[in-house]
């Protein structure tokens, strides 16, 4: 290109320039500048501020943004006193905090969460703390492998009938309510998760195992535990929630004892298994309630004994 043809090209560019900046073009303002070998050059963008970075995905919170808590809000948060709080992380019943100080450091809303579950597991189920670490140990291992989920399906199709009577209404609800169980004690065995009834009305049925549940709460209020002591029927759910963790122990035990074992072993095994530790646990239950009754009652109950 000769001086003319570049002088030409360079008048060009200055006037759409000029006319972008009067407003008398919409074109964007920005725009690539053409060299004289006709290779596009990087862009110029309008002086001004910078327009803000694109948003992307927000990233992992930094670590500083989680709540941080001190001793005193612990004891304000959970109502336990700073000397109970010590004495359970000296027991390893809590996560290690950070330190902040040789005698100061920094809480968080976990630590707060695991001290309202060892009060609840101490007050409402009176377990001592050998008790208590077993069942926090057991919450916060990880879940089954995809090869024990596996076997647990493999498992379940072989007891196909067994595992599927829980959802069998074969037992009518009028059986039970009102004679022996209220209505209103039935709508809370409900709501808690611990009945599941069928149609409704006179129609109403329950699965066996349901039943069972709703008998034992009926000998239960004749014993003298009832509404009319102040326990509602959803306090069952002590018993309930400990059966659940104590199957998820059991079926690691298991499926670590029997990993690699063809499925109709281990419904063999479970089926055998099964009435041995209903009475076990049945044994352990009265074992335990008798030396809770004689750990208060020291000597003088033991020498009365005699």
């Amino acid at each position: 290109m000769d001086r003319a043809g570049f002088a030409a090209t360079r008048d060009a560019v200055m006037a759409r320039g000029r006319e972008q900046a009067s407003g008398q073009r919409g074109e964007s303002a920005v725009e690539r500048i053409v060299s004289l070998d006709m290779k596009p050059a990087p862009p110029r963008r309008r002086s001004g501020p910078r327009p803000p970075p694109a948003a992307g995905p927000p990233g992992p919170a930094p670590e500083s943004a989680a709540p941080r808590l001190r001793m005193r809000d612990l004891v304000r948060e959970t109502g336990l006193p700073r000397e109970t709080i010590h004495f359970y992380k000296l027991q390893g019943l809590l996560p290690e905090p950070v330190k902040t100080g040789r005698n100061t450091a920094l809480y968080t809303s976990e630590h707060v969460e695991r001290l309202q579950h060892i009060r609840e597991l101490q007050e409402r189920q009176f377990l001592p703390l050998k008790a208590i670490r077993a069942v926090l140990e057991d919450t916060d291992e990880e879940g089954f492998t995809p090869e024990q989920e596996d076997l647990v399906r493999r498992v379940r199709a072989t007891l196909a009938g067994w595992t599927n009577a829980q959802q069998r209404p074969a037992v009518p609800l009028a059986d039970f309510v009102p004679d022996r169980v209220s209505n209103r004690d039935l709508r809370e065995l409900v709501r808690a998760g611990l009945v599941t009834v069928y149609n409704s009305g006179a129609s109403g049925t329950v699965s066996e195992d349901d039943a069972v549940i709703l008998e034992c709460w009926a000998q239960f209020r004749d014993a003298g535990l009832g509404p009319d002591q102040g326990v509602a029927s959803s306090e069952l759910r002590l018993y309930d929630e400990a059966m659940e963790r104590l199957v998820a122990r059991e079926a690691r035990l298991a499926l670590r004892a029997y990993a690699g074992a063809p499925p109709e072993e281990v419904s063999r095994m479970i089926e055998h298994v099964g009435p041995v530790i209903g009475r076990l646990l049945s044994a352990m239950h009265r074992k335990r309630l008798r030396q809770f009754l004689a750990d208060f009652g020291g000597n003088g109950g033991e020498a009365g004994s005699r």
